[in-house]
């Protein structure tokens, strides 16, 4: 979308006008939402009520892209249209839709006034044609749609091969309550720094300061915001607590670390691991690595922050070529390069992009990392592989490859007592957690133990 000087000028506090340029980025530019989201928080000037319905207008129309063209249809059959007028109209059905606190008159008046300042007199006038016709004659209802797979493609606004994957694997039912979860506002959590606070002093202190905020269900250290984000906190500030999803607060326990263990984060970025994995370690060191500078610069400011730079070494390298001692290390942590289809609720846009092709590219350099730490971890040392995916390809079946082609490597399954919630257990001692159990990115967790045989 270009954007016009007086654009710029007469649309600056536009909060829709933001949402759009914001959205055609995600749409058209290949960006990622939650970093354009948090970059433009970051400089903005609007007030929070304003911020907020930004950020619910882009989550909402991204989430609901395919229902959105779905009602959209019958009004622009054959018309040729602007890929930002496009999006311009999804945002605005969506408003209409789904906000029922603002006026379809006020949503109306504010796409022609974009259409028209961003573009021209004519497109002002397209935009409200169409948008007064749906005023009028209403939206047709996605239960008109009788193929059951096309219906769940639609109505939860996914790709065809998702939920036919999906119906594959789960079934009808669970299928569409995971696809019902990935429509719901994601929740934000909390991962206390044990070394400076517990649970219940945090959550105190958190209140006091206008969180409302409730214990997580998987991990002893989660913290729930069911407000704002508490990265805003006096205790983020002060490094008690970091901000991670639920599941992957799961990962750094199975390690059994007991303090004096020489440790490899293999896949450190952005540091929400490495600096749980660092809190285990007294006497013990950290190697943290990372492929992208970029990216381990973060993991740097989250161990200085929570003050445990000292037991975290970290180093720029390709997890797949990274070179070692062999049987230097005692555990080693993969948290693998993966689809991210894990994902969908919190960066809704992987439901678009993520073709069938990527999980065979993906393997390649899965089963590529796996191969080239094998022979760094020590005789009964433990490997931790994670993902934040929910397909066989990258999780079950890599492992049983990688397990076949390593014979010294086995399955060391997690035990129940391990856990809180022992149904996120599957049969080979794997952890499995969907994204509609507790409302956590979908996530996957094994650990495997080396044995020269």
């Amino acid at each position: 979308m270009k954007i016009k000087a007086r654009s710029t000028k007469q649309l600056k506090h536009n909060l829709r006008f933001q949402a759009l340029i914001i959205l055609d980025k995600i749409e058209h530019q290949e960006g990622y939402s939650n970093v354009l989201l948090n970059e433009f928080l970051t400089r903005s000037t609007l007030s929070q009520k304003d911020n907020q319905l930004i950020v619910q207008i882009v989550y909402g129309v991204i989430q609901q892209r395919y229902r959105l063209n779905y009602y959209l249809e019958p009004f622009i059959e054959g018309k040729k249209i602007d890929p930002w007028i496009m999006t311009l109209l999804r945002m605005s059905i969506y408003q209409m839709t789904a906000l029922d606190r603002i006026p379809s008159h006020a949503i109306i008046n504010e796409a022609v006034k974009i259409a028209k300042v961003n573009g021209h007199q004519g497109l002002g006038n397209f935009v409200n044609a169409i948008l007064r016709s749906i005023q009028r004659k209403g939206i047709r209802s996605t239960e008109e749609i009788k193929d059951k797979h096309q219906f769940l493609s639609i109505h939860y606004s996914i790709e065809p091969w998702i939920v036919d994957y999906l119906f594959q694997m789960l079934g009808e039912d669970k299928t569409e309550r995971v696809l019902a979860s990935l429509l719901e506002k994601p929740t934000v959590t909390a991962r206390i720094n044990p070394l400076l606070t517990d649970r219940e002093e945090a959550m105190s202190q958190l209140q006091e300061e206008g969180f409302a905020v409730t214990k997580g269900h998987l991990s002893p250290y989660a913290i729930r915001s069911q407000s704002s984000n508490p990265i805003h906190s006096t205790l983020f500030a002060e490094g008690k607590l970091t901000i991670q999803d639920e599941a992957s607060m799961l990962v750094a326990p199975l390690g059994q670390l007991q303090g004096h263990e020489r440790v490899l984060d293999a896949c450190s970025a952005p540091g929400g691991k490495a600096t749980h994995i660092a809190s285990y370690l007294r006497e013990g060191r950290l190697d943290a690595l990372d492929i992208s500078a970029d990216k381990l610069k973060k993991v740097a400011e989250h161990a200085e922050r929570m003050q445990l730079d000292s037991m975290i070494h970290i180093q720029q390298a390709d997890a797949s070529t990274f070179e070692a001692e062999a049987g230097q290390y005692d555990v080693i942590y993969v948290d693998a390069p993966c689809s991210g289809l894990g994902l969908m609720r919190r960066k809704p846009e992987i439901k678009y992009t993520k073709t069938p092709e990527d999980l065979t590219a993906l393997n390649q350099i899965q089963l590529a990392i796996l191969d080239n730490l094998a022979p760094y971890l020590k005789e009964n040392g433990i490997l931790i592989y994670s993902t934040c995916t929910i397909t066989m390809e990258e999780n079950e079946n890599l492992l049983d490859t990688f397990m076949t082609e390593q014979t010294d490597f086995l399955n060391k399954p997690i035990r129940a007592e391990e856990i809180s919630e022992s149904n996120i257990l599957t049969d080979d001692g794997y952890i499995r957690v969907w994204p509609d159990d507790f409302g956590t990115d979908g996530f996957f967790i094994a650990r495997l133990e080396k044995k020269v045989r």
